[in-house]
């Protein structure tokens, strides 16, 4: 099944209790991010959009945060749990404190929440590697950006780069949103929520585990670092679907 509000694309998995989940960054398939989680339909309603300019929305020239917290405030209606992978993960901090009357527990997987980070040595070091990356982007192409996007996090890429169309739609997308660092994260706001809160992490990157150790700790969220999929950490499926669905029983007592 799946609607179109404002213009996206939203796949809905299950029937049940509603949780909405945000997928990411250069995501040429967002359904694939939650695959490993279409077992947690069994018993509650799995809403996914894909968000603007990736998979089956429509391509947009340019689009800014304000954009994306309307549009998952869109589809969280009265209220629903809220899970957010990586830029996804900023996106759901954002509503989260914007209107969090209608979110009944937040998870967010790995965020790029730099703002929160920075002065230490690690989150400025990694911003100074991928700045001029993106402050390059009228200039280059999506072949260009993955390549710096994935060295800048340590890892390599083979040149020619072959990206297939919907490959390439995903980078373009990723390259028309405004870097992550520029998200101000309203902590105090969102230290002041009642409903669940858990940060999760891969293990595998001392940038990530930085920021999941700062929200934790200055907005009150659960912490847990499940390792074996690196930054993907819901691709592992069992392990993290049990600690999710736990948290979501939690907001239901």
């Amino acid at each position: 099944m799946s609607t179109k509000p404002r213009n996206l694309y939203v796949r809905v998995w299950g029937k049940g209790e509603a949780a909405v989940l945000v997928h990411g960054s250069n995501t040429a398939n967002p359904e694939s991010t939650w695959l490993q989680q279409r077992d947690l339909a069994e018993r509650y309603k799995l809403v996914i959009p894909d968000r603007r300019g990736y998979g089956a929305s429509a391509p947009i020239e340019q689009k800014g945060f304000e954009d994306n917290i309307q549009d998952i405030l869109t589809v969280l209606g009265t209220g629903a749990h809220l899970v957010g992978s990586s830029y996804g993960g900023v996106i759901a901090l954002l509503v989260a404190a914007r209107r969090p009357e209608v979110v009944r527990s937040l998870t967010i997987i790995e965020p790029p929440a730099f703002e929160i980070a920075r002065g230490h040595l690690v989150v400025e070091e990694f911003i100074e590697r991928i700045c001029p990356l993106y402050a390059a982007v009228p200039q280059i192409t999506p072949e260009d950006f993955i390549f710096g996007f994935v060295q800048a996090l340590g890892g390599q890429l083979r040149k020619p780069i072959q990206l297939s169309p919907e490959r390439r739609q995903s980078i373009i997308a990723t390259m028309t949103e405004p870097p992550p660092w520029e998200a101000e994260i309203p902590v105090g706001t969102l230290a002041a929520t009642r409903f669940p809160k858990l940060v999760v992490s891969g293990g595998w990157h001392p940038v990530f585990e930085t920021i999941a150790d700062l929200l934790a700790r200055r907005v009150g969220m659960e912490r847990a670092v499940i390792q074996g999929a690196g930054h993907e950490v819901q691709e592992l499926g069992r392990p993290f679907n049990e600690r999710l669905e736990a948290l979501w029983k939690v907001s239901s007592t």
